[in-house]
């Protein structure tokens, strides 16, 4: 209350000293003077936090050998988005570190060394590719194909490398 008698005190004496009112100068109420109350309480804020979503599934597969995964080091894993348009394939190459990828929209057919039947991912399906396996992907499909792609690769390796082609076109 003091500083609402000071504010108004101060602002009466310029606007005597200017010869008016002066612009900017406190009303009752502005400066915590009690003011009749004319709108309700907000809710508490927990009462408009969103609640907690639950982790949603993407994707999933079965890996149908043992899987060992190890690193004589440090790793980096990192996770990425990607479109594969229809007829697209992504040349025969192999990564220093595992790869998982989820299609969450559309199809990817997978080609892998030593396992040259091309197997085919739908949507809400994963696919992994083992350390340094050279493989191939492609949308043979009519719409174009999402993916969720993550690698676990030592610091600074690239992404991917070149490999030649393991399997005979298809």
């Amino acid at each position: 209350m003091r500083r609402t008698v000071r504010m108004l005190a101060v602002c009466g004496l310029a606007a005597v000293l200017t010869g008016g009112a002066l612009a900017g100068c406190a009303q009752p109420g502005q400066l915590g003077d009690p003011v009749e109350k004319t709108t309700t309480e907000a809710p508490p804020v927990a009462d408009l936090a969103p609640a907690p979503r639950l982790p949603q599934l993407l994707g999933s597969g079965l890996v149908e050998e043992p899987v060992q995964i190890g690193t004589p080091g440090p790793a980096v894993y990192s996770v990425r988005t990607a479109t594969l348009p229809p007829g697209v394939s992504i040349a025969w190459h192999r990564h220093p570190g595992t790869e998982t990828t989820i299609v969450t929209a559309g199809a990817v057919t997978l080609q892998l060394e030593d396992a040259c039947d091309p197997v085919t991912f739908g949507a809400g399906e994963a696919l992994f590719v083992a350390d340094a396996v050279p493989h191939t992907l492609r949308n043979d499909g009519d719409v174009a194909a999402e993916l969720v792609v993550a690698y676990l690769l030592a610091p600074g390796a690239p992404d991917q490398l070149s490999a030649p082609a393991a399997c005979p076109a298809t």
